[in-house]
């Protein structure tokens, strides 16, 4: 029987903290590199991703924000087959709750790619976004259905980037 009302006890507890705490923050310190211990809090967004934020100084003072590790929106990746010089369309889908994009690109050459609605609008080598040979960039997304790219020079080899969609970033 004690057990029994210890166990309602702590539930009753919990409920009533837990949501004051989603409400208010989470309250923990946080160790900047120079090994410093500031008051720290998890803000729960209007995208719904979390983020940690620490005051820079002053209480009127513009915090410094910290997005969260990338997750994905979906399982398969969306591939770029067979990129070369020549700008290239593909039909995409786009989770409806994704914030950010992270593309993967390991080809041996730059690629340009271009978000569009149009899958007769392409990359050129003055537009779009150049992400570098052999690297990887977690970007915010708007709304396209299509992507062009277009490598940057010749490919030696295959060149076939990777995106995911998803939220976060980093």
């Amino acid at each position: 029987m004690r057990k029994l009302i210890q166990g309602v006890v702590a539930a009753l507890v919990l409920a009533t903290t837990i949501p004051a705490l989603s409400q208010q923050g989470n309250f923990e310190p946080f160790t900047q590199p120079s090994g410093a211990q500031v008051p720290a809090f998890v803000m729960l967004c209007a995208t719904g991703v979390e983020r940690v934020a620490t005051p820079c100084g002053a209480k009127t003072a513009p915090f410094w924000v910290m997005s969260m590790p990338f997750t994905r929106g979906h399982s398969v990746p969306i591939r770029l087959r067979g990129l070369g010089p020549t700008p290239k369309s593909f039909p995409i889908s786009r989770p409806a709750d994704a914030t950010t994009y992270r593309v993967v690109i390991p080809c041996d050459v730059d690629v340009r790619l271009l978000g569009t609605t149009d899958p007769a609008e392409q990359v050129t080598a003055d537009t779009g976004v150049l992400y570098l040979a052999r690297t990887e960039a977690t970007m915010g997304t708007s709304r396209p259905t299509y992507i062009s790219a277009m490598t940057v020079g010749a490919p030696l080899g295959d060149c076939t980037p990777e995106m995911h969609y998803g939220m976060g970033g980093g």
